[in-house]
């Protein structure tokens, strides 16, 4: 059987088609680029939104240890204003699911620091919420809640805000005069949801 060859011309033709094609997913991709619509970019843009929604206010990018550190210097600060001694509970601040829109804690996030205050060596427990009372709006925050809290021993309970880092601060003081029972005040401070920068593996952060 003879092979004939191909002509210059059809050789052409046939190289002209996926030369094409590239060209063509080329300009495309460097479109879909300039205008951020590249794939991925809709659904994140949606995400946020979703976020923004939920949460009344878009969400601040920021990495993970920036915020715990700020949540730890609030508490160091709480703990000043008490004007007490005593023994403090160990774990620092550490990053959890912002539950309202991300349960899986993929890419959305919130810091708590919870830890009490117990067995003091100086000052009283009385005289620390009175502190508390006093210096907390002298320092900027707000207090929205100073009374008994909602439960049958009815104890004392200050809740305040910062209106600035939107920080929020419940302060309990618990087990008083109870025999057997451990006299603390417990103390929580909570940040706002933020978001982690791309690439955080929030699980390891």
């Amino acid at each position: 059987m003879t092979r004939t060859s191909k002509s210059p011309a059809r050789r052409a033709a046939l190289w002209a088609v996926p030369i094409a094609s590239i060209a063509v997913l080329a300009t495309v991709w460097i479109t879909m680029s300039e205008t951020g619509s590249h794939p991925g970019s809709a659904s994140m843009s949606q995400q946020q939104d979703s976020a923004k929604d939920m949460l009344g206010y878009e969400p601040e990018v920021r990495a993970v240890p920036k915020t715990e550190g700020e949540v730890n210097g609030i508490s160091s600060r709480v703990l000043d204003w008490m004007g007490v001694h005593g023994k403090v509970t160990e774990p620092s601040a550490a990053a959890h699911a912002c539950q309202k829109v991300d349960p899986d804690f993929e890419t959305y996030y919130v810091v708590n620091h919870p830890w009490s205050v117990y067995e003091l060596k100086k000052g009283t427990f009385s005289k620390g919420m009175d502190n508390l009372r006093k210096l907390l709006p002298e320092k900027g925050w707000k207090i929205t809640k100073d009374g008994p809290m909602d439960t049958k021993a009815g104890s004392p309970e200050i809740i305040a805000v910062q209106p600035d880092s939107h920080h929020t601060l419940t302060l309990q003081w618990l087990n008083s005069g109870k025999p057997g029972r451990t006299e603390l005040i417990s103390v929580d401070v909570d940040s706002r949801c933020y978001r982690a920068p791309k690439g955080t593996d929030l699980n390891r952060a």
